[in-house]
């Protein structure tokens, strides 16, 4: 057939317009019979024929009857793999990854497997869903939402919220604008506000968002501009910007008692009616107009006024707050709980209170997730999938809804992160040009921000679109605030509001300069803020000053006597809730409500009254929160400790343990917000130690050594209280006559050192034995060293309290190591860290920690009498049954049924189930 035609070359795609339009049986989109995978788009004109697109499959055959292109492969393209220049856009796929779809309203995407292919609609033709076309298409003068209705009226994009756009006049070429990375265009008030709703930074400080009160933000000016952060208030708390808290706005709520009108005390704008009616009192919301505020006249009468200072100052004042935020009625009947879960209405916010989660599932009722998967396996509860790296994401993609369901972006090489910078589909950690810039990411001076052209202005090997300081050297890239200015070109690293060259913890914020010794170091930074001591010396590196160090530590639990808040009763991270310098575990009242702890339901909240809506044991006040850091039960790795609440290693101190040496120093690179950890070089022994300190715990992670030259140690340490007292536990690939004797497989030492960082303690970390006044060997297993590019999980659980550790090991899903219980009560409780002696290319991964005071089935079974007597004769003891062989978040609270095997009290992976007794709250 014989037709004008046109060839249009358009993002890569060719497109043929036919001018005559037989070949179209009708308005849509049809198979091209002249070529495989290829499709024509018929669109009616005004002339009563058709115009005529032709585009194809790139390389698979279009299916006519669901009108997208099939996973069938065209014969003539059996190599061919769907490839993409465009993949900014393959996230508008990825909910519908086989169809035409519309990215804004000039730009028309085609996906194909989940790859976006391109189109920009041309001169009056607007992306629009059709269904005769099988999805978005692009036609002429439609949807009326891309068209301009008044001149110089700006509209957003109904595709993309941080488009908008304008017309000069009405049915004129639209002209389009994008607001800022961050930033979606509010039509009111023709602003480009950011995402979450929040105005723009006018003024430094913290305030409540008026448009939801619930959320609010702070401000801080910097030299470039303003720094904004966000932050959330829990349950139906709003921000009161007088108090600079979150506060529950029921507690004011305003009840009728006798006929007239009264302020609202919630917001002075607004006042009340209150009246009887069929012998019921009745009670009306009012507003006073826009700057005005109600003022009583007297007990009952009153009139609207202009609004005062005193309306400024009222709690909530700001708040557009929903009339029915303090409800009349049962709010149980709006079903807020799981589906499933008994729900109990109460008389304080948020007015209800949901039951327990149903078997197989964990939260607080009314969010309940499934349980986690065993070792060796990714996804959510019954919904599992092998998980070959031990990242915690599954080989193949899963049908559950959760972020560990989806498919692992490097299959065979450790990311817990899952950083994808290019979006392509391809984790960082495995792919060669991880930010798609057409360099090698080992080469690349910005391996994650695309920079083909490599200029690096300051030559510190970071080029300058990921220069933190791109007109100051400063390779480690270091920003203690976090606000992206480097800390070598920021003028207050701390942000704190004082100049660093005036600030006297320069490092650390403390915006009030106390320095209660007088020797020039704030308080907040000093090791020692009540001894003079301008050199901040600590040989033991336990982060308190020679100057008053004395090492007397009665209880053992690393902190020294003079120091310690309970001297006498072992509580390495000092938590003290109400701050009255006594810690919890030897105040009576921790949280100071008069109530005593033993019968106190919520001993580290203070809640007089006792409330317990639910009559669960557990007051109201931290019925989801236990520990009120405003992190759920459910989220919250140590529920009974507000100081700590995930896994971060972000920040390290970095224990040289022969210093004295030539060689490298170990190279720590920390990824996934502090859970994943990298050692790049062959260094001399060393530590990478975390901040959060604890006292029971349960550790575990991943092994990845990717050198496969070497055969030293890699490793992690626990109950770290200076850098001559600590647990290390260390793995050797092979055995080596070296300083001393190393053999093969993983060794448990308590490291007690009378020298500290040397050849002496070096030596004795080496040797697989004890080395008297260094190291005592408390346990080794020499059946299997490490093998290069495996993974393996390892688990531990340390008890101090019963002076009790267990250590478990497995590669895949099979366990290969268990130490049985270890007794040593040496140290009772320090920090956690990692450890490498001479071994390059570690990857700790998927690192967990977790406060876990009740004891695994396993680790009780074997204790020795009084030891369990020790367990079973503290009051309240429960027992609750847990499956955490699988990495179970430890806050995961019910019951995961396994079937029997053969044993009858075992899995059917032949592991035992796992039950945990537990010590009470209190």
């Amino acid at each position: 057939m014989a037709f004008l035609s046109a060839i249009l070359p358009i993002m890569g795609l060719t497109l043929v317009m036919a001018l005559d339009g037989s070949e179209c049986p009708g308005e849509g989109r049809f198979s091209d019979a002249s070529t495989c995978g290829g499709f024509i788009e018929c669109i009616a004109d005004k002339t009563g024929g058709y115009s005529v697109k032709r585009d194809h499959c790139n390389g698979y055959v279009y299916n006519a009857t669901s009108m997208t292109c099939s996973q069938t492969l065209c014969d003539s393209r059996r190599e061919r793999s769907v490839t993409n220049d465009y993949h900014p856009l393959s996230q508008v796929c990825e909910s519908q990854p086989d169809r035409f779809l519309c990215a804004n309203c000039k730009t028309l995407v085609h996906c194909v497997m989940g790859q976006a292919f391109v189109r920009q609609c041309i001169k009056d033709f607007y992306c629009t869903e059709k269904p005769g076309f099988g999805g978005a298409v692009c036609y002429p003068d439609e949807p009326a939402a891309c068209l301009c209705l008044n001149p110089n009226e700006f509209r957003v994009d109904p595709y993309d919220p941080q488009r908008f756009f304008s017309c000069t006049n009405p049915g004129s070429q639209p002209q389009s604008y994008k607001c800022p990375d961050g930033m979606q265009f509010d039509e009111n008030s023709a602003q480009c506000l950011s995402k979450s709703g929040y105005p723009q930074c006018v003024k430094s400080g913290t305030f409540a968002n008026t448009q939801n009160c619930g959320e609010y933000y702070s401000c801080t000016s910097l030299m470039q501009g303003w720094v904004q952060k966000f932050f959330m208030c829990s349950g139906n708390h709003l921000f009161n910007e007088r108090t600079k808290k979150c506060e529950d706005p029921c507690s004011l709520k305003f009840v009728c008692q006798r006929e007239g009108r009264f302020p609202d005390p919630l917001n002075m704008q607004h006042y009340f009616e209150c009246f009887m009616e069929s012998g019921k009192m009745v009670k009306q919301r009012y507003q006073c107009p826009s700057g005005y505020m109600w003022s009583e006249e007297s007990f009952g009468t009153g009139k609207c006024v202009e609004a005062t200072d005193e309306y400024l100052g009222y709690p909530f004042a700001h708040c557009d707050m929903p009339d029915d935020l303090c409800p009349e009625t049962d709010p149980c009947l709006q079903n807020p709980c799981y589906s499933g879960v008994a729900c109990t209405f109460t008389s304080v916010a948020p007015f209800y209170t949901c039951g327990a989660c149903p078997a197989g599932f964990t939260g607080d009722g009314e969010t309940c997730d499934a349980l986690q998967c065993p070792v060796g396996f990714a996804g959510i509860g019954g919904d599992c999938a092998p998980d070959s790296d031990l990242d915690g994401f599954p080989d193949t993609e899963l049908g559950c809804s959760s972020k560990y369901c989806r498919k692992d972006n490097c299959v065979n090489r450790p990311n817990s992160g899952q950083d994808d910078a290019d979006g392509d589909g391809l984790g960082d950690a495995c792919d060669a040009d991880a930010d798609g810039d057409g360099l090698n990411s080992k080469s690349d001076n910005c391996p994650l921000t695309p920079n083909s052209k490599q200029e690096d202005a300051d030559s510190d090997g970071r080029g300058d679109v990921c220069d933190n300081c791109p007109a100051m050297s400063n390779p480690s890239q270091r920003d203690i605030d976090g606000d992206q200015i480097g800390d070598d070109c920021d003028d207050d690293i701390d942000n704190d509001g004082s100049l660093n060259a005036a600030d006297n913890c320069p490092l650390m914020a403390n915006s009030n300069q106390a320095d209660a010794d007088g020797d020039g170091l704030g308080d907040v930074c000093d090791n020692c803020p009540l001894n003079p001591n301008p050199g901040q010396e600590d040989v033991d590196e336990d982060l308190l000053g020679d100057a008053c160090d004395d090492n007397i530590d009665l209880d053992g639990d690393g902190v020294e006597d003079s120091a310690d808040n309970c001297p006498s009763v072992a509580n390495s991270n000092q938590q003290d809730v109400d701050g009255d310098g006594d810690g919890d575990l030897c105040d009576l009242d921790s949280d100071n409500d008069g109530v005593n702890d033993p019968s106190d339901n919520c001993f580290l909240l203070p809640n007089p009254g006792q409330e317990d809506a639910n009559g669960d044991g557990r007051g109201d006040a931290c019925s989801t929160d236990f520990d009120g850091d405003r992190i759920t039960d459910a989220n919250d790795n140590c529920i009974k400790n507000p100081n700590v609440y995930a896994t971060d290693f972000r920040q390290l101190q970095m224990i040289a343990l022969e210093p004295q040496s030539a060689s490298d120093p170990p190279v720590w690179v920390v990824y996934d917000n502090g859970a994943e950890i990298h050692q790049i070089v062959n260094s001399d022994p060393g530590l990478a130690i975390g901040n959060d300190v604890m006292n029971d715990v349960d550790f575990e992670g991943t092994f990845f050594i990717e050198d496969t030259s070497d055969d030293d140690f890699v490793g992690f340490v626990f109950g770290y209280q200076s850098n001559a007292k600590f647990y290390v536990v260390a793995w050797k690939k092979g055995p080596q006559d070296w300083f001393n004797k190393a053999e093969r497989g993983i060794t448990l030492k308590l490291v007690d050192s009378a020298t500290g960082p040397g050849p002496a303690l070096r030596d004795a970390l080496w040797l697989t034995g004890t080395t008297p006044n260094q190291a005592t060997l408390l346990w080794h297993d020499g059946s299997i060293g490490w093998s290069p590019n495996v993974a393996y999980r390892w688990q531990l659980h340390h008890r101090p309290d019963i002076g009790t550790i267990r250590f478990y090991l497995y590669r895949g899903n099979n366990e290969v190591m268990d130490s049985g219980n270890i007794y040593d009560d040496s140290l009772k409780g320090g920090r956690l860290g990692l450890y490498c002696f001479s071994q390059e290319e570690i990857i700790w991964s998927n690192v967990k920690y977790t406060c876990e005071d009740g004891v695994p089935q396993e680790m009780f079974d074997d204790l020795p009498q009084n030891l369990k007597d020790q367990v079973l004769n503290t009051t309240g003891i429960s027992t609750r049954s847990l499956f955490t062989i699988g990495g179970m978040g430890a806050q995961d609270r019910s019951l995961f049924q396994e079937p029997e095997g053969e044993n009858g009290n075992r899995a059917s992976n032949g592991k035992p189930r796992m039950n945990w007794v537990q010590k009470p709250c209190n």
